[in-house]
């Protein structure tokens, strides 16, 4: 079995798991799934963040205007 379809069916079960549960324990996770979905977001854009800062401190990016960006081309 592939791993998407491991992940399909992992993925229903979840589905049908939550939807066996109170629509107020549903809208917990929801709720729940949406900050940790947000979370990892903030995470990802730290990252990229941080990777982009240092890329500059070591040279491998510059800064300019666009007529520097085209002036280079």
């Amino acid at each position: 079995m592939s791993r998407s379809m491991t992940m399909a069916t992992t993925v229903d079960g979840i589905l049908e798991e939550i939807a066996q549960l109170s629509i107020e324990d549903q809208e917990m996770v929801d709720e729940i799934m949406r900050k940790r979905i947000i979370e990892g977001k903030r995470e990802d854009i730290r990252a990229d963040y941080l990777a982009t800062l240092e890329d500059r401190t070591k040279g491998r990016i510059k800064s300019g205007s666009v007529n520097d960006l085209f002036g280079s081309l």
